[in-house]
């Protein structure tokens, strides 16, 4: 794909979320998500696989489904109000349907079982987009709109997403498909959060794009596609050990790491408005969820099989140096904002 094109597409991805974002219609709402997933479906298949093609259809597929619930749900508010405007109150049928719609777009569970597989099925980068950037619009809806925040709908596919997104991940060995699972996962941490503080939810959302962003792009650079893939970090560097290492356990939410703070947040709120039983649920997922980050920092950790011992320590041996590119200085970056916590925890303070 030709640069100039390549280009126009990504800036009409993101002129479609600034849409979203920036208007109080209810059909321009629709115009900008539209407008973002066709841009978005070109990018997709760009490797022109055929495993790449069935993943850019299937996404296809449900978007539209989402939308045009979406659109049906706008028409009938619009024709029961005689408004477009988002600040109408919504009925119980719009506010279902428009539910369903955004439940869709973000994978949350029942309507997740299409993120795992077309994760799998793009490439890293293509992958980061739609766990990522096509978030956001979707997420600002509901954390806005507080007519659908409050929607019981949505608290209880919360919950059932932190569960699934803990045990689908369980048993899987492919990368992709372990991501997938924890972004189901992230998301009902992060939409039953804004039912009682959207400002958490905010500094939640803006932690999550950083860290997984980060482990997207560091994956990519790596090559790791498989657990088994995690083996032959060791032959790149010892620094990308450490790197994957921290950013899953970052991910999984230990202190002193940044991911930390997400989970963290979202428990005080919870919390502190007497939502203990809420609460255990979403532990006992996000300790479900526990298991597979650890998995896969063990298998980084652990890789000294019989092998030849230069290519153990092939590393050693190049001595051609060469200046770093733009994506190590990003992914540097990245990682530190994903591992240092106590930067971030400024804006804890001032929500509080």
């Amino acid at each position: 794909m030709y640069r100039t094109i390549s280009a126009f597409l990504f800036l009409t991805v993101v002129s479609g979320t600034v849409i979203v974002i920036s208007t109080e219609n209810w059909f321009i709402i629709w115009v900008g998500l539209e407008l973002s997933t066709l841009a978005l479906v070109p990018v997709l298949c760009s490797n022109f696989s055929p495993r790449n093609v069935e993943a850019t259809i299937k996404y296809f597929l449900v978007q539209a489904l989402s939308a045009a619930l979406l659109l049906n749900g706008a028409l009938i508010q619009a024709w029961l109000t005689g408004s477009w405007s988002v600040l109408e109150p919504l009925n119980n049928v719009s506010a279902i349907c428009l539910s369903v719609a955004l439940a869709f777009k973000l994978g949350l569970a029942p309507c997740h079982f299409w993120f795992p597989d077309v994760l799998q099925g793009l490439p890293f980068f293509q992958g980061l987009i739609i766990a990522t950037w096509q978030k956001i619009a979707p997420l600002l809806i509901l954390f806005f709109f507080g007519q659908l925040v409050i929607s019981y709908l949505l608290i209880v596919a919360s919950l059932i997403s932190i569960l699934v997104g803990g045990w689908g991940g369980l048993n899987q060995t492919q990368v992709r498909k372990i991501l997938a699972f924890s972004s189901i996962g992230n998301m009902g941490w992060l939409i039953i959060t804004s039912a009682y503080s959207v400002k958490a939810a905010i500094l939640m959302l803006i932690i999550y794009l950083v860290i997984n962003t980060a482990i997207f792009l560091l994956f990519d650079f790596l090559n790791i596609s498989t657990l088994g893939h995690l083996n032959t970090t060791s032959q790149l560097s010892p620094t990308s050990i450490a790197l994957v290492i921290l950013l899953m356990l970052s991910l999984g939410g230990l202190p002193p790491l940044t991911g930390f703070i997400l989970k963290f947040t979202s428990l005080y709120f919870l919390i502190s408005n007497g939502f203990i039983a809420f609460s255990s649920i979403m532990i006992v997922g996000s300790l479900l969820s526990l298991f597979f980050y650890l998995r896969i920092s063990f298998n980084t950790g652990l890789i000294l099989f019989p092998q030849h011992i230069i290519s153990i320590t092939s590393w050693r041996n190049n001595a051609i140096l060469s200046p770093l590119t733009t994506k190590v200085w990003l992914i540097s970056i990245l990682v530190v904002l994903s591992t240092l916590s106590i930067p971030l925890t400024l804006p804890l303070y001032i929500i509080t």
